[in-house]
């Protein structure tokens, strides 16, 4: 049961500020507690804002830490109505003259007849072979028709395939069968031979294998740098390494292919290396600076974590990659040096372009070397494999109390929000205490005001009694 409170009516005290504000100083211990945790929750958000720039870097040095993914190579050709072509990052810088005398074809034969229908039953039934296929394929009453033998044709698993078309004349309809391969392939109708029991004037399919409509399969002629190839497929990969190659013209077609480093696609993922390490490093710098002259730091100023993340950052900017067989071993080499005040990164756009121009592969080495090797120590990676391993040592997810592969960012954040949670037990306890209180001093106060009201009363009775008569 709630306790009555007078509000000062016999005293004339206004008892409820007076709780109010007693109140307010009990909870002084609070007030500071709640500040405290709304500086933990300040430095929980500046971490969270570190490790995204931190991941952001991390991916982006991910694409950069092997040779296929950090490279690329430009392909060029001098006809496109010839060929096209295009270039892993494993092919080599040259030219290369094509001659196409020739395209790959596949074979394609067509049922001598037309037929006013694709499903009318015109034909015999028995069997047929396709070579390539041991087992005679069987067509039944009721699949003696066009559709029903290229269904038959589709499901042998013969290496063609069987379609339909409809050229548009009196009996339109065509069974049209096309290799899947440069193969040349027979097939043998004269299995059937029986007459279904109802219908008229049932015939075996004819091919004849010449005239418009019949293509014979044939390889690829064609020759690289006078070197004659033939082929399967007019999709080529396996003559120039790392280098497709789709041939279009035939009747000795020629043209040219060149295939270059991308210098400028290399470039770009440079800078933007450059620019993801600033991205992060800015902030580090800003949440963890001291102004000596306005006495304010950033909200993880003297932070530890904070500085060891740093260090490390830079450390891998100073120190050599192991084992480089180029020119190059750390990225002061090619251009990219630290700005002493702030640890952020500058690129000499000319001292890189020379360095790509004149020692590309190197440059890969320097940001690839051992990619996709395992359990390496970090310096024997390119830079980007060592960024990656780096910052994964920071913001990796924390995994429990006795896992090695907890970030040390991620840890911190973990203490940080234990801490908060103590903060949120210690203040409940708290204010339990502080509701007791209220509730005493509320009893108090009513306690004093109705024996003030009481003497009162006396004291007008006692005087009343004197004075009344």
């Amino acid at each position: 049961m709630a306790s009555v409170s007078f509000g000062g009516l016999a005293t004339g005290l206004d008892s409820n500020t007076l709780i109010s504000q007693l109140m307010y100083l009990e909870r002084a211990p609070e007030r500071i507690l709640e500040s405290k945790k709304s500086t933990i929750s300040s430095q929980i958000d500046v971490y969270t804002q570190v490790t995204n720039l931190l991941n952001s870097f991390k991916t982006l040095a991910a694409g950069m830490n092997t040779a296929t993914g950090f490279m690329g190579k430009t392909t060029s050709v001098g006809d496109s109505t010839v060929a096209t072509a295009t270039s892993s990052s494993i092919a080599s810088p040259g030219s290369f003259n094509l001659t196409v005398n020739s395209l790959a074809k596949n074979e394609r034969q067509v049922v001598d007849q037309g037929y006013a229908s694709a499903d009318a039953l015109n034909f015999k039934t028995g069997t047929f072979t396709i070579s390539g296929v041991a087992t005679p394929i069987t067509i039944a009453e009721g699949q003696n028709s066009l559709q029903g033998i290229a269904s038959a044709i589709n499901a042998s698993g013969a290496n063609v395939t069987a379609s339909i078309i409809n050229d548009g004349s009196a009996n339109p309809y065509r069974l049209v069968i096309t290799g899947k391969d440069t193969n040349n392939y027979t097939l043998n109708f004269s299995g059937l031979t029986g007459d279904p029991a109802s219908g008229s004037a049932y015939t075996t399919p004819t091919i004849t294998k010449s005239g418009p409509t019949y293509q014979a399969g044939a390889a690829a002629s064609f020759s690289v740098n006078g070197i004659a190839i033939t082929k399967t497929s007019n999709i080529v990969t396996d003559v120039i390494p790392g280098v497709t190659l789709t041939l279009l013209k035939e009747g000795g077609a020629t043209t040219t292919v060149t295939v270059g480093n991308d210098t400028s696609g290399v470039t770009k993922k440079i800078n933007d290396f450059v620019g993801a390490y600033n991205a992060a490093m800015s902030q580090i710098n800003k949440q963890s600076e001291y102004n000596a002259t306005t006495k304010k730091g950033g909200v993880l100023s003297g932070d530890s974590t904070l500085r060891s993340v740093k260090t490390q950052l830079q450390n891998v900017l100073t120190t050599p990659v192991a084992g480089i067989t180029g020119k190059y071993s750390t990225l002061a080499d090619i251009g990219i040096t630290t700005d002493r005040s702030n640890g952020t990164l500058t690129v000499d756009a000319t001292k890189l372009a020379d360095a790509l121009g004149s020692n590309f592969n190197d440059v890969v080495e320097l940001f690839t070397k051992n990619g996709g090797v395992s359990n390496l120590d970090t310096e024997k990676y390119g830079v980007a494999e060592q960024f990656r391993k780096v910052i994964d040592r920071f913001t990796h997810a924390y995994e429990g109390p006795s896992s090695t592969a907890n970030g040390i960012i991620s840890s911190r954040v973990r203490g940080l929000n234990d801490t908060i949670k103590s903060i949120d037990d210690q203040i409940d306890a708290m204010e339990v205490r502080m509701e007791r209180k209220e509730e005493a001093l509320k009893k108090q106060f009513t306690a004093m005001e109705t024996l003030v009201s009481s003497l009162t009363t006396q004291g007008n009775s006692l005087i009343s009694y004197l004075y009344g008569s």
